[in-house]
């Protein structure tokens, strides 16, 4: 039986790269985009005829790329893959990367989840971080996808951003929710070396918000998200009844999926595997990197727990035994009788999840397992 894969497509060029990004992404090389999507196509080849039933295309920035050459991307790969009834197909993109044109592209070839890079509708932390548009493009943006008929939107957020107050963050999440997208993700900034930001950090000029504060930050949007009737089903994600990221929920779940492009990471047959991150070897054709990892069962264990608890559903102790052969809380009592003793985790019909304090200290919690 060919099960459903999730496919991910990597579009690694951007505008201007933000100050905290450290993504695999490149800015001013538009006379590589063609090239580079025919490159694209050519690996997706290998996977001619999977089932997929969610299309993730992330980046970079995918819609920086021209209608052409959107057409030719969505087109490559209808006819390479079988896409499922009931699909999920997702793309990134950022305000001022979209006009009426290219939704109409994304409209005609069956694009139905569209997830826009807002950050902050605050135009003070926009400029801190680096963003090329201001909160009224974003606002903006958003209707215009509304307007194309576009009824599966997600809205990224990002906490803990220089100068970012209560205040602000309350505004911001208001102002989002106000928009009436499906989804809002709110992440917290996370200073990486090698970054812009990080060197306006390391030289002083920007002071990082501590943890504590952090925390409150956060607490702040997960309250107004839940009392806006956004559902927090992963630490970081909210949707309403219904629109849960079905390709996101791979992941967390250590279901298969397919990765294209540069930097890209694969899950197939126990493997994983990724591809190169330098971008002048794709296009020469040497896509992959001779790094496979074949996970052994302790591994799989390992990966499945530290991404089921970053799920407010947690790990079913049935559904732990269906794919290991043994129960989550048999294997691991002493460590869930110390974190259910200290308020850090819950059992509720046969699963076992954590609490609003597990999750702030989700990462030490996981260690527990690992």
């Amino acid at each position: 039986m060919n099960i459903s894969k999730g496919l991910y497509i990597h579009i690694p060029f951007c505008i201007q790269k933000c100050k905290y990004c450290d993504f695999v992404s490149f800015c001013g090389q538009e006379e590589q985009y063609d090239l580079y999507i025919d490159k694209l196509l050519t690996e997706a080849s290998e996977y001619k005829g999977e089932n997929v039933d969610t299309v993730f295309i992330g980046g970079g920035t995918p819609t920086i790329l021209s209608v052409s050459q959107l057409s030719k991307l969505f087109s490559g790969i209808y006819k390479t893959f079988h896409v499922c009834n009931g699909y999920e197909f997702s793309i990134e993109s950022n305000p001022k990367t979209l006009d009426n044109d290219k939704l109409s592209i994304l409209k005609e070839y069956g694009i139905n989840r569209i997830s826009v890079g807002v950050q902050s509708f605050n135009n003070n932390e926009l400029k801190a971080i680096g963003r090329i548009h201001d909160a009224e493009s974003a606002y903006n943006t958003i209707n215009m996808i509304k307007k194309h008929g576009f009824d599966n939107i997600n809205i990224d957020i990002m906490l803990s951003l220089p100068g970012q107050t209560e205040d602000s963050l309350y505004n911001t999440i208001n102002t989002a929710v106000q928009l009436n997208p499906t989804h809002i993700s709110c992440y917290s900034l996370i200073l990486e070396e090698g970054t812009k930001l990080y060197d306006e950090y390391a030289s002083g000029i920007y002071t990082a918000i501590d943890e504590d504060y952090d925390r409150r930050l956060y607490h702040t949007a997960a309250d107004l998200l839940k009392n806006s009737g956004y559902e927090r089903y992963e630490i970081s994600n909210f949707s309403k009844s219904g629109f849960l990221c079905r390709h996101n929920l791979k992941y967390w779940n250590c279901d298969e999926y397919i990765g294209l492009g540069v930097a890209a990471h694969s899950y197939i047959n126990s493997r994983r595997f990724y591809n190169t991150s330098d971008i002048s070897q794709y296009l020469k054709g040497n896509f992959h990197s001779d790094d496979i990892c074949l996970l052994n069962q302790t591994e799989k264990i390992k990966e499945y727990i530290m991404m089921r608890l970053r799920l407010c559903d947690g790990i079913n102790d049935n559904e732990f035994f269906d794919r290991f052969g043994t129960y989550f809380s048999q294997k691991y009592f002493p460590a869930i009788n110390k974190l259910i003793s200290g308020g850090f985790m819950n059992k509720s019909n046969n699963s076992y999840f954590l609490t609003d304090s597990g999750f702030d200290v989700s990462n030490s919690i996981i260690c527990e397992f690992l």
